[in-house]
């Protein structure tokens, strides 16, 4: 074969040579660099990792994997998140920090995962088109965005990216495929969907595994039994060693097969039948949101090229098959649960990822085939694409900016819903008796904050109403509702999910107490310096024979 023609083979216009081989590992530092800073813009944590922050410090302090001491319920989807932080917890460090601090550095583990990949499949470590993914990750809104939050879904990418590396990998040393065992094991037990990309890297590796045995059959006639499957199994048996034990563990400590998220999320009959239409149309803009907002959309033909002109039994047929089968995954799962309530993209992560892999092959590939000058080209992309992403951070952290899209809810309005919340949890901690319990609507900030007992209205750490109440709002993650007799089960000694912000010290009336003020409740107001979202006064019910007392309370 010429040079020539092997250039044209691996895909590339650019002669050996011609570049120095540091320069991806300097695009990488660069894409480093950029994606703290950029992070550091939203620095924030989210009402809902406080949720498993509060499993994290009753793990820590009492070896108990709850939200309330001696109840049971499996209030949180992640895990070996929910499991690390509070391991870092008994030795001082404290969630609000350390979610953070890991976020980012799995997130920078990404994109270095990233460049190796991207390197195998362009088969030229050299080749700067390899750091180019990683440099749109890292000036992307959302996944800057979701590097800070305090959530799981950075950790969960790398084992995914991780994973696909290694599938790729695999082509060129079947070994490597092993590692993918171990990986996805860590992503099951990360995020629910961690054992459905199982199945997707499993499919892009047969696939492979099939194409290369017919080719190896045409050229040289063999018995099916005769080709290798040692690999694919050591895999197995690492994923089945690690996660089945903890499958089992958690099914008998919390008497369900699946968490109460579920059941909570996306289980139960509607009250309406027109509310899983709706559901359906969340998960349909929740699409279109990132779609538009990474600009995939104006791409979408280059991000074809990248993932369908390949040439089989190669690495790079490997990468794209692997981003086919997340892309065809991720994008029904995500319109079939009605997508997420969270801004920038945090459900669908890994496909961000997916995008920007396929959109540099698909830049690779026409410019070597084309004559195109690559480089120039690259440039001008990475240009367009920070102007529209610099547009986009500004915009999603703007003072003031709080109202949803369609029910997603904007960084803006998390970071002072959050930090409203803990204001609440601080300033009415010491207030707290050992026996009070409440029913609380966001079950994070305050209650962790406020070292509270109780359950949240939506039932998240709640079984009774996570399996005995039907879904009544067409919301993602927030499809039940606690009804009051069922609430009432609960005994509760405050009723935080019934309450108003207001601005003036006069007390409104609470639509909501109805029920309450028929069971002895009464409506108590504290006043709460530096609340944000819409005043400093905070009306709640409490039980009048509780006989709250509180140095903030307004009479």
């Amino acid at each position: 074969m010429s040079a020539e023609a092997a250039r044209e083979a691996r895909g590339t216009a650019h002669p050996p040579g011609r570049l120095p081989r540091w320069l991806p590992r300097a695009l990488l530092g660069l894409a480093g660099v950029i994606l703290v800073a950029h992070s550091l813009v939203y620095n924030f944590v989210t009402d809902d990792a406080y949720i498993s922050f509060v499993f994290s410090r009753n793990f820590a302090e009492h070896g108990e994997l709850v939200f309330n001491l001696g109840d049971q319920v499996e209030g949180y989807t992640n895990f070996s998140w929910t499991v690390l932080l509070g391991l870092l917890m008994k030795v001082g460090i404290a969630p609000e920090l350390s979610s953070r601090v890991l976020g980012t550095l799995c997130a920078l583990g990404t994109l270095a995962v990233v460049v190796r990949t991207m390197q195998r499949a362009l088969d030229r470590p050299d080749s700067p088109w390899a750091a180019l993914p990683s440099l749109l990750l890292a000036t992307s809104s959302g996944f800057a965005c979701w590097s800070s939050g305090g959530l799981e879904t950075q950790l969960f990418t790398l084992c995914v990216v991780a994973a696909v590396d290694a599938t790729v990998a695999s082509v060129r040393d079947p070994r490597a495929f092993r590692r993918t065992g171990w990986l996805l094991a860590l992503a099951a037990m990360t995020r629910p969907e961690g054992p459905l990309i199982v199945a997707v890297l499993g499919v892009a590796r047969m696939i492979h595994f099939v194409i290369a045995f017919l080719a190896s059959r045409r050229d040289e006639p063999r018995p099916w039994l005769g080709f290798p499957l040692r690999d694919e199994l050591i895999a197995a048996a690492w994923f089945f060693l690690l996660w089945g034990p903890w499958f089992a563990w958690r099914s008998w400590y919390y008497g369900y097969p699946f968490p109460n998220t579920y059941y909570v999320k996306a289980s139960g009959d509607w009250s309406r039948p027109e509310l899983a239409g709706q559901m359906f149309d969340h998960g349909l803009h929740y699409i279109w949101a990132w779609l538009d907002q990474t600009r995939v959309v104006y791409a979408s033909l280059v991000v074809a090229v990248g993932l369908f002109a390949i040439r089989p039994r190669t690495p790079r047929f490997v990468l794209a098959t692997c981003c086919v089968g997340l892309a065809l995954f991720y994008v029904p799962y995500a319109i079939a649960v009605g997508g997420d309530f969270m801004g920038l993209h945090r459900f669908i992560m890994p496909l961000s990822v997916v995008a920007a892999i396929a959109l540099v092959l698909g830049l690779e590939w026409i410019t070597a085939r084309q004559q195109i000058a690559g480089l120039e080209l690259a440039a001008l992309v990475v240009i367009a694409f920070v102007s529209s992403q610099v547009n986009l951070t500004r915009a999603s952290v703007r003072e003031g900016n709080t109202r949803p899209d369609r029910g997603i809810d904007t960084p803006a309005f998390l970071i002072v819903y959050t930090e409203d919340r803990a204001k609440i949890g601080r300033a009415m901690a010491p207030c707290f008796q050992p026996d009070d319990f409440s029913i609380v609507g966001g079950a994070g900030a305050q209650p962790y904050f406020g070292r509270m007992r109780g359950i949240d209205v939506f039932g998240l750490v709640s079984d009774k109403i996570a399996h005995r109440e039907p879904r009544i709002r067409a919301r993602p993650g927030h499809t039940k509702w606690g009804s009051d007799r069922t609430l009432a089960e609960y005994d509760p000694t405050f009723v935080f999910a019934c309450y108003e912000l207001h601005a003036n010290p006069q007390q409104p009336t609470l639509p909501c107490g109805g029920f309450w003020r028929g069971r002895g409740f009464e409506q108590v107001t504290v006043k709460i310096p530096g609340l944000r979202e819409r005043g400093e006064y905070y009306t709640f019910l409490a039980k009048k024979s509780r006989a709250f007392q509180c140095p903030n309370r307004v009479h």
